[in-house]
């Protein structure tokens, strides 16, 4: 391909690539457009479902609230809407409940008490039931819930009782918490009252009018409870009042306890929620009211698809979009011949196409979120900056947008392509029932040239033939006793030649190819890689395969155990020999007659710190040769790692000073308890602090960084490396290696080996990364909560 031409796919691509980004760039830039036209389009807040079902529930806030100003007193929703059921929770039965009823009826009853609140008048016990617990409760009972028991199923049967009323009790609890939320949602937005059933206003959240009679409200509902708990509209005000009207009557008439809670709720024996009595609740919005509440709660996303607009625009950009790409692709034409994504089928293209179109009407609803602000508040409640957060939110709109259009650009450039070669041509290869044509046709041909390819003078093709010949005779001589089998004979006898043939010649092909592997393997190319399929010899290549990765694996170890033994021996005795010299230098001047004693103490001084480094040598070495060998004997107990290394930050602090390197710090102010060993991991840190402050660049900054992570805590050490950087970070925590690869610094080469395994002895993992001159430690362990705090974690709920 020549530069001009190229230049000429590259500016094409750039333009495509501007044209569609372009296109969303619009598509954004209209969303305070969409939303204008989407506020025309939406239905008043009062028609929607979710409002008009929060005011049915709400009726059942109210009515608490009423019942305890009324009293004077706080009882839960269960003692409220379950009174039976909380005086039986109380008390274990239902004996006595009539009387305290009747009692609480006649003004005997006491309304402080919140464990055993008077029921209203109209108790959802029936009569009879009713009289049956007042003559004889247990026998009541026992006939309608257990039967003939004995005492031991009875037990069961009435510890089985309770925990059903402790469940519907949290049940309800939770349930009436969700009444209360959403109905304090629009509680403030709207004007209502308490009635009661002679019309006298219990409750009143309206200021100084009256609902009833107020004419200056666009929305109004009046909702009435009989003495049987039964919902009944009694004045409604709106745009479409038939359909306000079967929503509330719907509502109205469900059991909000049951919709959720039917399992539990609908088990025999069982208590029915006790609807509000004799009372009615008005609810009623004026024109400001309704507008402020709309403006607050944003347009919906049924109201950006009424509207059409987003489905208007997006066809109109993607028409443009569309010519563009026609216009474009007439100045460079043969782009499709040196693009296979631009030479798919017709029927590949016209589908996605079609998804693509689809998708973008679909972004509608990103429209309708974006404008609502849940995707900026998201960002926002991430941490992210407001001005990054909107510009965020801008591009993640502009990428979607792209891909429609992307492929509606795409789907033009491929069916442009029929002016360009023509429109047989593209029938014929950018079609699949063109394609398909010509697979058959091909297989006609390459089956004709092998009949042509038969020749008798082979070895092989002699011996199949044979044993065609003598399966033919053979078939013959049993067919001849049907003539019509004769001519089935012959297509069996051909077919099962060409069968043989094919399979013989493809089994010997394969075979070659497999020895010719396995002889090239012996020789020692272990590189050596079967990229051709070989039927039933396939197996054989998976193991060919493994073979050769193991014999690559045994030979990297072998040489990497050879190298490890040549360093070992090399720097064990540089390390030994270097402290054991200078022993032996200052044991010579010790015996020197003439040194005065201000001499012999310094050489001693030499000797001790020789002494002890040689000592230190020894005792590292022999740690690690128990590390490895899996010899070392760990003390679990539980271990603050915070605490532990700041501790260890507390014993080097003079040290870390004396670096000129700066620490900085980053742990958690909570504790992180670990089941580990103390003193192994007391040497791990010092190990890895000690390795900053020896190899790290003075008067650098180093970062220590603590923190909780997927169920584990990772602990990660950073530090600028005075020396260049050139090892494998993974050969550094072997043994016997170091940073400084002259050894002219202080050191064993043991400090990350020992570190390296120490934690993973208790269960960790330490990785070593590399970039530049900065050199990275990480450390993670598991953190396996406590048991007793998941034992915490399950105890909720209080005393009702």
């Amino acid at each position: 391909m020549d530069i001009k031409l190229k230049n000429r796919h590259r500016i094409s691509a750039l333009l495509s690539f501007l044209i569609v980004v372009a296109a969303a760039v619009i598509m954004t830039g209209l969303y305070p457009f969409f939303e204008k036209e989407a506020g025309r389009h939406e239905q008043p807040a009062y028609e929607d479902q979710a409002f008009l079902r929060h005011l049915v529930f709400g009726n059942y806030v109210l009515d608490l609230e009423q019942y305890q100003y009324a009293n004077g007193v706080v009882i839960s929703p269960f003692e409220h809407f379950f009174p039976e059921g909380a005086y039986e929770l109380k008390n274990g039965s239902l004996d006595g409940y009539a009387e305290q009823t009747a009692a609480a009826e006649e003004g005997a009853g006491n309304p402080g008490d919140e464990t055993a609140p008077a029921p209203e008048a109209d108790s959802q016990i029936p009569k009879d039931e009713t009289q049956a617990v007042g003559e004889d409760t247990t026998s009541f009972l026992e006939d309608e819930y257990y039967g003939n028991l004995t005492d031991e199923e009875e037990s069961y049967m009435a510890e089985e009782r309770q925990e059903y009323l402790r469940n519907l009790r949290q049940n309800c609890m939770m349930e009436y918490e969700s009444w209360n939320r959403y109905f304090g949602s629009i509680r403030n937005a709207i004007d209502f009252q308490v009635l009661d059933e002679n019309g006298s206003i219990l409750m009143n959240y309206a200021k100084d009018r009256n609902i009833l009679t107020d004419d200056s409200y666009v929305f109004r509902v009046v909702m009435r409870y009989d003495g049987h708990g039964r919902m009944d509209v009694m004045q409604l005000g709106g745009q479409d009042t038939s359909y306000l009207l079967n929503i509330l009557q719907k509502f109205g008439e469900v059991d909000p306890m049951e919709e959720y809670y039917w399992e539990q709720y609908s088990s025999k024996p069982q208590f029915k929620l006790s609807n509000p009595k004799n009372i009615t609740f008005a609810y009623a919005m004026t024109e400001q009211q309704l507008a402020e509440y709309s403006l607050a709660r944003s347009s919906s996303w049924g109201s950006y698809y009424n509207s059409g607009r987003v489905a208007q625009v997006f066809a109109g950009l993607g028409i443009f979009v569309a010519l563009a790409a026609f216009l474009l692709s007439c100045f460079d034409v043969t782009r499709a011949d040196d693009s296979k994504v631009l030479r798919a089928p017709l029927g590949i293209v016209l589908g996605v196409g079609a998804g693509g179109i689809g998708f973008g009407y679909s972004l509608t609803s990103l429209v309708a979120v974006t404008n609502h602000g849940s995707l900026y508040s998201g960002l926002i409640r991430a941490n992210f900056l407001p001005k990054a957060a909107d510009i965020m939110v801008k591009l993640w709109n502009v990428f979607w947008w792209c891909i429609p259009f992307a492929i509606i650009y795409w789907a033009v450039l491929c069916m442009r392509d029929v002016f360009h070669i023509g429109f047989k041509r593209y029938i014929r290869e950018r079609t699949l029932c063109g394609l398909f044509y010509g697979w058959c046709a091909g297989l006609c041909r390459r089956f004709y040239n092998f009949l042509g390819s038969i020749n008798l003078q082979d070895n092989s093709d002699r011996t199949i033939f044979k044993i065609v010949g003598v399966n033919f005779i053979i078939l013959t001589v049993l067919c001849s006793l049907w003539f019509f089998g004769i001519g089935a004979l012959i297509i069996y006898s051909i077919v099962l030649f060409l069968v043989l043939r094919k399979y013989y010649r493809d089994l010997t092909r394969k075979y070659r190819i497999l020895l010719r592997a396995t002889n090239q393997i012996a020789e020692g190319n272990l590189d050596v890689t079967i990229s051709e399929d070989l039927g039933v010899f396939e197996p054989f290549k998976t193991e060919i395969q493994k073979i050769q990765s193991g014999f690559k694996v045994a030979v990297d170890e072998e040489v990497k155990s050879q190298k490890m033994k040549t360093d070992l021996i090399t720097n064990m005795s540089h390390d030994l020999k270097t402290p054991l010299t200078a022993i032996i230098t200052y044991v010579n001047l010790l015996k020197d007659d003439n040194a005065v004693p201000e001499q012999r103490k310094a050489y001693i001084d030499v000797l001790e710190q020789k002494s002890m480094r040689l000592k230190s040598l020894i005792e590292d070495l022999f740690e690690i040769s128990k590390a490895n060998s899996n010899n070392v004997t760990l003390n679990l107990v539980d271990v603050d790692i915070v605490s532990l290394l700041k501790e260890v930050s507390l014993e080097l602090s003079d040290k870390i000073e004396e670096s000129t390197i700066d620490f900085r710090w980053n742990l958690p102010d909570e504790k992180i308890v670990l089941p580990l060993d103390s003193q192994k991991t007391y040497r791990i840190f010092d190990n890895l602090l000690t390795n900053i402050m020896k190899y790290g660049m003075p008067n650098t900054r180093a970062y220590i960084d603590m923190k909780r992570d997927d169920g584990g805590v990772v602990i990660t050490m950073k530090n600028v490396s005075a020396n260049e950087l050139t090892f494998n970070p993974e050969e550094i925590t072997e043994r016997f290696v170091r940073g400084d690869q002259s050894r002219n610094t202080e050191g064993s080469g043991l400090g990350m080996a020992i570190a390296k395994s120490f934690v993973e002895l208790q269960n960790g993992k330490m990785n070593v990364e590399v970039e530049a001159d900065l050199f990275r430690i990480i450390i993670r362990w598991p953190v396996e909560q406590n048991p007793v705090e998941e034992d915490k974690d399950e105890e909720d709920g209080g005393v009702i």
